[in-house]
């Protein structure tokens, strides 16, 4: 095992730590390497950081709720409830919300209640899925022949990239927009392959109302 890295956070290896993050909501049990709980966005990117140095695999993790199986995993799970815990900012006069990663659904669809508003897509864990968790899984529920899953209404989204990059992509920007090494790598490399593939690809998408 590798040093440990530099977290303000918390970071355990033993094995009652480790036992605890074995599981999500899904079937599957894989015992970790060990637990990572990072304090804050700076924490986070040097946890990442790190882990390119070691090469250590990361599996970022909300609630826990995900009955996928992709909340588990035999290398370093990073719980990101800590970071922006409750952090909801309200603008109902453009209906948008900027939340923190670690906010429930539950959370945010009280706040934006006093407002007579509400994120609709409902999964059954949405008192305490977190909607991290909810955008990286395309969650969805009862009302997901209506309004749809999750990701159609997120129109940005920050995340911290695997070399440690904190980049922001909104809806509609081009990847050669975003700074960060891994999107101009990709926009030199991926996307003309998926733009001449374009016609094919649209011809084969699932025509479903969800596709995670």
């Amino acid at each position: 095992m590798p040093r440990s890295p530099n977290l303000r956070g918390v970071y355990r290896n033993d094995l009652p730590a480790r036992a605890a993050y074995a599981e999500g909501a899904g079937i599957y049990r894989i015992v970790p390497a060990a637990v990572a709980i990072p304090r804050d966005v700076a924490d986070l990117v040097e946890l990442v950081r790190w882990a390119a140095r070691e090469e250590m695999a990361l599996i970022p993790r909300g609630a826990g709720s995900g009955m996928g199986g992709g909340n588990v995993g035999d290398g370093i799970i990073v719980d990101l409830t800590r970071i922006g815990a409750g952090g909801i900012r309200l603008e109902p006069a453009t209906l948008r919300a900027v939340t923190a990663a670690s906010v429930t659904h539950a959370a945010l669809n009280h706040a934006a209640g006093t407002h007579g508003l509400r994120l609709p897509p409902d999964p059954s864990s949405g008192r305490f899925a977190t909607l991290g968790g909810m955008v990286a899984t395309n969650a969805s529920g009862a009302r997901s022949v209506r309004y749809g899953s999750v990701r159609p209404w997120v129109e940005a989204i920050e995340l911290v990239t695997a070399e440690g990059d904190v980049v922001q992509l909104a809806r509609g920007s081009a990847a050669a927009e975003v700074n960060g090494g891994a999107f101009q790598r990709f926009e030199r490399d991926v996307a003309p392959r998926i733009r001449d593939a374009a016609s094919l690809v649209a011809a084969r998408f699932p025509r479903t109302r969800k596709n995670s």
